[in-house]
């Protein structure tokens, strides 16, 4: 219904996790250098091929023990892509899964380290952020560290531009094994 336009940033080919922190903290950058303020960069790690699987047999189970937690949309989300619950827009939703395990503590060492020299990284860039243990790309191909940067005075719709890694997005549509990092804001 109108056109949009984004800027759009991806770092191709390495998996360090200096990259990370890199894009982040460009982000972080232009933000201020254009003035913004009011914002906060909200932080997770949501794991990798090896240690998410553990995870969502975990989150399952919980779920399966607390049926009503999730409304008609969030059970939808579940079918489809079940870290998208986290997603939901429903504080009564949200209150309940707060409970919830958490894809921080189902981590493979490597996503740990990995996660671990990201913020290192960031708090070296004086880039400062929040750790949310509920943040999730909406999207299934990420993997490992993800991003939001929120704006306070933007209501429901607080996104400015959110992000993360997705090491393999490029396998799945038929390209050879690329670890890749980036993120998308709206220019509006």
């Amino acid at each position: 219904y109108r056109e949009h336009w984004q800027l759009s940033v991806e770092a191709i080919g390495s998996d360090a996790p200096g990259l990370d922190a890199e894009v982040i903290q460009l982000y972080d950058t232009l933000l201020t250098n254009l003035g913004v303020t009011g914002y906060t960069l909200e932080l997770n790690s949501i794991g990798c091929r090896e240690c998410r699987p553990a995870y969502l047999e975990g989150l399952a189970a919980w779920l399966d023990t607390h049926p009503d937690a999730l409304d008609e949309d969030a059970r939808g989300k579940r079918q489809t892509s079940p870290l998208r619950v986290f997603d939901s827009k429903n504080p009564h939703v949200l209150a309940a899964l707060a409970d919830a395990p958490k894809i921080g503590e189902s981590l493979c060492d490597a996503c740990r380290d990995h996660f671990a020299a990201v913020r290192s990284l960031l708090d070296a860039y004086g880039v400062s952020y929040e750790l949310v243990p509920t943040l999730v790309r909406g999207l299934d191909y990420y993997t490992r560290t993800t991003w939001e940067f929120v704006g306070e005075a933007l209501g429901a719709q607080s996104s400015i531009g959110g992000g993360g890694r997705y090491d393999g997005l490029i396998e799945e549509i038929g390209g050879p094994p690329t670890p890749c990092v980036g993120f998308g804001a709206g220019i509006e």
